[in-house]
């Protein structure tokens, strides 16, 4: 075990300022739309769960743009196969129904102990070299593992900020919840970590049962 806790990381803490109007998410009416617009994605991207009833949901793809450098010395190249990560926003809803975020921090915890198992029992020519995402839970990410990359602010990544405030407004009362505190609008970050180091940290889960 690498000495992490299962303490839950606090994403809301109490006593920040509340915002002062300055948060853009999409509007509750366009609730429909999001929802079509997510099931449309899932299955264009051939968006699969890690395991039964999980919280994140895995999609290979290719890397493309840049070489990124990781701490441990991972270098993922354009072209090398990376593993996508994805929540399951629905399944996300049932699990922080009670107003706690336990059952979900348990629940993703026991996703990527699945996934540091499948990982590690893929040979070398088809395993991912690394796995990344991409969203506005860099506090979570960050306490798992996972190194937190800044992104450039461009219109089409603007759009996408507006897009996963919505999201996180949409299926958690506790996201609801967040937009509400801070002082400037929630930007998504990166989250990157190696196969290797995902196995390091989380394999221990599947050796310990």
């Amino acid at each position: 075990m690498t000495g992490q806790t299962d303490r839950i990381p606090d994403d809301a803490s109490g006593g920040v300022p509340r915002r002062r109007g300055s948060v853009t998410a999409p509007a509750r009416l366009l609730d429909p739309v999001m929802a079509l617009i997510e099931r449309i994605d899932r299955r264009r991207r051939g968006i699969h769960p890690i395991r039964a009833r999980a919280v994140l949901g895995l999609q290979l793809r290719r890397h493309h743009g840049r070489p990124v450098t990781l701490a441990d010395g991972t270098v993922v190249r354009p072209g090398d196969l990376v593993g996508s990560l994805h929540f399951d926003n629905l399944r996300m809803r049932e699990l922080t129904a009670s107003g706690s975020l336990a059952p979900a921090w348990t629940q993703g915890r026991g996703d990527l102990a699945a996934m540091a198992a499948w990982s590690a029992g893929r040979d070398h020519s088809v395993r991912p070299v690394a796995y990344w995402g991409e969203g506005l839970h860099g506090a979570f990410a960050a306490r798992v593992g996972f190194e937190l990359r800044a992104r450039s602010r461009t219109p089409y990544r603007r759009l996408q900020d507006w897009y996963f405030r919505g999201l996180m407004a949409r299926w958690s009362l506790q996201g609801g919840r967040r937009l509400e505190v801070g002082r400037r609008e929630l930007h998504a970050s990166e989250y990157w970590i190696s196969a290797a180091r995902l196995e390091a940290i989380h394999g221990w889960a599947t050796a310990t049962g």
